[in-house]
């Protein structure tokens, strides 16, 4: 006998909707706003930034319905997260500038404020590309509170959950730049950075939050 399927989770269509159509903006950006290969580039790397702060109201939402002493983990954790995750993305924001940034790095590449408020002026509506960036990470927090992850979370699982994810992202992000300079910046190789992080989100969507429980056979089956 064929196993029996597994129903769709109807809770997950609203995230996944929200994947896609969040993701497809960037896509919109390159089709129709002449929005480069850096453009994309700098997005993501806000996106790590914007990651982080979810990552630190996590810890706050984390330490106000459990209390005590997730309190003083989540001040003690939370301001060492803000420094080493700072650290983590200001290294590959400054790489990511001095190698893709051309002319857009302001007095010096330290200054990566001056590079992105630069990128924003150069490149059409890629506010609205930030813009959707964000209201992905709200839909992020929003399902850890629903999906009952609030309690099965601590506040030092919290603080190592971005770092594979940003791993990832940067790695996907370096090789990619460097394949799109080399091909001159197609828009095919473009848009398929664009997809390959539209991937990466639906398929967070769809990973099962919940811990597998073990199989325990009847007495019948023995």
């Amino acid at each position: 006998m064929s196993e029996p399927k597994v129903p769709f989770d109807r809770s997950r269509t609203w995230p996944l909707v929200a994947a896609v159509c969040l993701n497809l903006i960037p896509v919109v950006g390159v089709l129709f706003w002449s929005w480069s290969a850096f453009a994309l580039i700098v997005l993501y790397w806000l996106e790590n930034l914007v990651v982080g702060v979810r990552t630190l109201l996590s810890m706050i939402a984390n330490a106000a319905v459990t209390g005590g002493v997730s309190w003083i983990g989540a001040l003690f954790l939370g301001g060492f997260f803000t420094f080493h995750y700072g650290l983590f993305c200001f290294g590959h924001g400054v790489f990511v500038m001095a190698m893709f940034g051309g002319n857009l790095n302001g007095d010096t590449i330290l200054d990566l404020g001056a590079g992105v408020r630069a990128q924003f002026a150069a490149q059409t509506n890629l506010l609205i590309g930030f813009a959707s960036i964000v209201a992905w990470q709200v839909v992020q927090f929003i399902l850890y509170l629903v999906r009952g992850e609030l309690r099965r979370t601590t506040v030092l699982d919290l603080m190592g959950a971005p770092y594979p994810r940003i791993i990832v992202l940067h790695v996907t992000i370096i090789f990619g730049g460097f394949v799109l300079l080399l091909l001159n910046q197609p828009l095919g190789g473009i848009l398929v950075l664009a997809l390959i992080k539209m991937a990466y989100d639906v398929g967070d969507v769809l990973r099962d939050p919940k811990p597998k429980e073990p199989v325990v056979e009847s007495a019948a089956s023995a």
